[in-house]
């Protein structure tokens, strides 16, 4: 076995393997929270223009910025595909913040001492646990498989060089370190596993009348000027909010034409010329497939049996002779082209083994042209001055909208978490539009242009009566409501203390009452829901026929419940559970360790993103000019 081609598969390999697994750690947390980053530090904060953001005291450089985009780039090319705008808005935002991670963490690897490792541990943990680069490796496998025995006599072969992959596996196991600190540090207690087995499997049984304050009528409220300014002066603090923005967005779905379907069409119907005229399968799956799972292994699917499959390809499929190529076949993938490699079984037991080239229908450079042009055209008409949803029916674009106040970590409605965009809406004047292509659905891909305008700015802090009076009005009367609900609660538990049944007292006063079948807190109540008030009440009260002080719901319901049987769990069923409910509760706090330990260092880390200068610049003027004008 020649050693060249071991070496050269492992370099060929060590551009996307290491960049993957040098950010397994990072990973964890960039999707779930990443999209906040961009929220700290203020957007007026002047820094040096040649520098993307900074963490803490250190700088993020242009030059980091980019090499890192490029990675990504790389590692779109490594697996033959292509990037799209979409993709591309999202690589930007995905690398800003695994840098800033990988700043966070380095830092971190200093104080908990772990931003080294010996020589001794890089050997131990590349025979304990090799990383992909290694165990994919040919060379290495036998039947397909990874085969150990093979790799420790490649570990012990002196001539063997593992730099790069020693180079990989000193720089994650600072990562690796950190990973078994923070795992350590949730403890699972004798009291929580008691907990959580009582929450599981106590059980309770009741019966309730409820008043629905919707469904009340003739409810007089009092919501005079006089009344509105009382309640807000009373009640304002409720209304503080933090810095947010209601913004007007139009959607233009980039969806493939008739033409662009026929075009495809025209290279399934060439590919199934060559095939006939006898090339290669493998090769044209692999050039042409747009099917990431099965393009590298020549279209190959594997055994699959019936209802497996989509029903237009299980159709063509398992209608086919062993050896034979049929297609195109259309589904909402795309055309298949399909060779049926081998069969087994007969009727409904029958088992087909194929490949198959897919080729996705999707919008041509015309159809993109034509949706951006759409999208720009509305930005040029509402830049001009004109009015967001006037000019958007006029473009005859229909998928409109104007969102309720969006928070600095809330998703843009037809945009997500784009950090341009955000930067726009938060930061350059009320009123600023822009556009971006979001991706709607990855399989089959489904593109989409947006627009959006800033449409209102809401600044933190206790908004100001006007703003804020017609919110007002609606808590005024849903109060009442829900007041007079409550009396109603009231007089219905007055009559059961005078012996009425619960029926018969919901019938007098107009409730309506029911019965609940037994359940525990975790479980979902027939005609209740998850309403956890409701469960905690009547788990509350502990003695079978107790009656509960009239309360409301968490939607606003107002109940009075009467437990009917409560059924204590198991010490003895709890006894032999203990130690997996442990298990499990020790394994969840694992898993959500990463998020809420990097969560916290980012909330109190100083983080700024430069990158959008074009919009702070905007904000930045106008109050420079404001100045000069007083």
């Amino acid at each position: 076995m020649a050693h060249s081609e071991f070496l050269k598969f492992l370099r060929k390999r060590m551009k996307v393997i290491f960049w993957l697994t040098a950010l397994v750690f990072i990973a964890l947390v960039v999707f779930g929270w990443g999209a906040g980053l961009t929220a700290r530090g203020s957007g007026k904060t002047k820094i040096d223009e040649n520098i993307a953001g900074k963490v803490g005291k250190h700088d993020i450089s242009y030059i980091d910025y980019q090499k890192a985009i490029q990675s990504e780039y790389e590692q779109a090319y490594n697996e033959s595909r292509v990037v799209g705008e979409s993709e591309a808005e999202m690589i930007r935002d995905r690398t800003w913040y695994s840098l800033v991670n990988r700043y966070l963490s380095q830092e971190e690897f200093k104080s908990k001492g772990v931003d080294w490792a010996t020589d001794r541990e890089v050997f131990e943990s590349l025979r304990r646990d090799p990383p992909p680069a290694v165990t994919q490796n040919p060379n290495l496998q036998s039947g397909g498989q990874f085969d150990r025995a093979l790799f420790e006599e490649f570990l012990r072969n002196p001539q063997v060089d593992w730099f790069s992959v020693e180079v990989m596996i000193r720089n994650n196991l600072p990562y690796n370190k950190l990973q078994e600190i923070v795992n350590a540090l949730p403890v699972t207690t004798n009291l929580e596993a008691q907990i959580e087995f009582i929450f599981s499997n106590e059980k309770a049984r009741a019966s309730y009348i409820k008043f629905d304050p919707f469904a009340l009528v003739e409810i007089a409220v009092d919501t005079s000027d006089a009344a509105i300014e009382v309640f807000y002066e009373e009640n304002n603090e409720n209304y503080r909010t933090e810095l947010s923005v209601i913004v007007n967005h139009a959607s233009i779905p980039i969806i493939p034409t008739p033409t662009d379907t026929q075009d495809v069409l025209g290279i399934a119907e060439t590919l199934i010329v060559k095939l006939s005229e006898g090339e290669d399968f493998d090769y044209l799956a692999e050039n042409y497939s747009k099917d990431p799972a099965s393009r590298n292994r020549g279209g190959e699917l594997g055994w699959f049996g019936k209802g497996q499959m989509i029903s237009e390809f299980e159709e063509a499929a398992f209608a086919a002779d062993s050896g034979e190529i049929v297609g195109p076949v259309l589904t909402v993938f795309g055309y298949h082209i399909i060779k049926v490699l081998d069969k087994m079984g007969e009727g409904d037991s029958t088992r087909v083994r194929a490949a198959h080239i897919l080729l996705a229908i999707e919008p041509g450079i015309d159809t993109e042209e034509s949706a951006k042009d759409l999208a720009l055209a509305l930005v040029n008409d509402v830049e001009d001055g004109d009015d967001f949803f006037e000019a958007a029916q006029k473009l005859g674009i229909d998928s409109v909208g104007q969102s309720a106040p969006l928070g600095e970590d809330d998703p843009i409605p037809g945009i997500g978490f784009y950090g341009r965009i955000r930067a726009m809406l938060f930061n350059s004047k009320v009123g600023s539009v822009d556009m971006a292509v979001t991706l709607i659905r990855e399989r089959p891909i489904l593109e989409a242009v947006t627009v959006v305008q800033s449409w209102k700015r809401i600044e933190a802090g206790i908004p100001q009566l006007i703003d804020v009076r017609d919110q007002i009005v609606t808590d005024m009367i849903m109060n009442g409501r829900q007041d007079a609900a409550l009396d109603l609660c009231r007089k219905a538990k007055q009559l059961l203390s005078t012996g009425v049944d619960m029926s018969t007292a919901a019938d007098n006063v107009g409730g309506i009452y029911d019965t609940t079948g037994a359940f525990a807190r975790y479980d979902w109540v027939t005609g209740i829901g998850e309403d956890p008030i409701f469960k905690g009440t009547t788990f509350g009260l502990r003695e079978p026929g107790r009656v509960s002080a009239p309360f409301l719901g968490e939607d606003g319901t107002a109940y009075i419940v009467r437990l009917e049987e409560i059924v204590p769990a198991s010490p003895e069923l709890y006894s032999q559970q203990a130690i997996q409910i442990k298990t499990e509760i020790a394994n969840f706090h694992r898993q959500t360790a990463y998020e809420r330990w990097f969560k916290n260092l980012r909330d109190n880390a100083d983080i700024i993103d430069n990158r959008f200068q074009e919009y702070t610049q905007i904000e930045v003027e106008e109050e420079e000019g404001e100045g000069e004008t007083e």
